[in-house]
């Protein structure tokens, strides 16, 4: 299976390092419970999320999501302030909106003066100087002031008025956060309506109003996202893999891998052989 870093975070759930060399990163392909926020003021880092490659150019900023898996695959004189944060510590608006970038907007380019390095810099010395009064609502404020500008970089222009605040919002963040830990167990569009006490019909409407597709589609695409990650980063055959996903007849879950992504299991995992085995080196 692949390695999950479960509770590594100091008991404020939220720590920061200042990195020189990325070297001392991630060796392995791994999974996180909680997020990482890379800031990166100069050279050039390469990143894996989920088996597509990322690369940070001089002055830019790239998060990795919880369960995410990810390995930092080059590094050429990088720099880079890390942060690590427990999602249950980062404001729902800000957590909603970044998740919405997870697969396409997962690095974007800044400018050196941004407010997020002055504020990590701030950030960094805070934690170092240790306990005193009102640490931890200190450590929170500052947190939430890094996060929220590092979240307003990440949204396009387009995006700017999207209202993170409404019930509608609110109801597909939530869906969605049951679809990450239900996914393998519940797959039906009635039984997520029926725990949020609303209707097949009005939860797809709304999820199709606020991220342009009906509930089905998230559904599937985690199974779809989970499949992938288990055929790229394991050697996990496709029968272990359907039945890992909840799938008790693996012959149905390869007609719903193929139909859904154009290739077969198998397929997938020998067109990705040499990077998957390159990555495991």
């Amino acid at each position: 299976m692949i390695p999950i870093h479960n509770k590594e975070l100091s008991t404020q759930g939220i720590e920061m390092l200042p990195f020189k060399d990325l070297s001392q990163g991630p060796t392995v392909p791994h999974r996180d419970d909680h997020y990482m926020f890379i800031l990166q003021q100069k050279g050039r880092s390469c990143w894996t999320i989920d088996f597509k490659q990322w690369t940070l150019e001089e002055v830019s900023v790239c998060f990795v999501a919880p369960g995410q898996v990810h390995q930092c695959v080059l590094n050429e004189g990088a720099k880079c302030w890390m942060l690590f944060v427990e999602p249950k510590l980062i404001p729902t608006e800000y957590r909603t909106m970044i998740d919405s970038f997870m697969y396409n907007r997962q690095v974007i380019s800044l400018k050196p003066d941004h407010p997020v390095f002055t504020l990590a810099a701030i950030l960094y010395d805070f934690i170092e100087q240790g306990e005193k009064i009102f640490y931890q609502s200190i450590l929170q404020a500052h947190v939430n002031a890094l996060i929220g500008y590092l979240t307003a970089a990440f949204v396009p222009q387009s995006q700017i008025h999207k209202k993170t605040g409404s019930h509608k919002y609110q109801l597909v963040t939530i869906f969605k956060n049951l679809i990450s830990q239900q996914f393998k167990e519940v797959k039906q569009v009635k039984d997520y309506a029926e725990q949020l006490h609303i209707t097949p019909l009005y939860l797809n409407e709304v999820s199709k109003e606020i991220t342009g597709f009906i509930a089905s589609y998230w559904i599937q695409n985690e199974v779809l996202l989970e499949a992938q990650r288990l055929l790229f980063y394991t050697n996990m055959d496709v029968k272990e893999i359907s039945f890992s996903l909840g799938y008790e007849d693996h012959t149905y879950f390869s007609r719903f891998f193929k139909k859904n992504l154009g290739c077969t299991a198998g397929q997938f995992r020998q067109n990705n052989h040499y990077l998957s085995n390159h990555m495991h080196e």
